[in-house]
């Protein structure tokens, strides 16, 4: 039997909170869960074609699970734009308001370590959290 790993774990909860933040917006903007709006750009793209992006740059453990700041973005927007964060930001002003962003962003200068156990729980609430939406 392997061992699951820190590493292992993370990418691992990555992978359900990711699947689950696109399948949430994709069902926010079209009705379905297999075809949404990225949130910089407005255009719409098959859920393949979608990847969840940070509104605030650097992927630190602080904010990397966080649900108000990681939404769809189409890859353009995200891989290829590099995150398109001045609009990102906007859209996050826009929908939030000043004062939660700057909340964030002081946030986002935060070291946070987790656990392996603490992967493994992030793993489990955003799978679950996924099957409820589906449901």
């Amino acid at each position: 039997m392997r061992k699951v790993t820190k590493t292992g774990a993370k990418k691992k909860a990555w992978v359900a909170f990711s699947k689950y933040i696109r399948v949430r917006d994709c069902i926010k903007t079209t009705g379905f869960p297999d075809q949404g709006q990225c949130v910089t750009c407005g255009k719409f793209f098959p859920f393949g074609e979608l990847q969840a992006g940070h509104a605030i740059g650097g992927r630190n453990n602080s904010i990397l699970f966080d649900e108000e700041l990681v939404n769809a973005q189409c890859r353009g927007c995200n891989s290829y734009g590099n995150g398109k964060y001045a609009e990102y930001s906007v859209w996050f002003i826009e929908k939030y308001g000043l004062k939660r962003w700057e909340e964030k962003v002081k946030r986002s200068e935060e070291i946070v370590k987790y656990s392996l156990e603490d992967y493994e729980d992030i793993f489990k609430k955003y799978t679950k959290k996924l099957e409820s939406l589906l449901n």
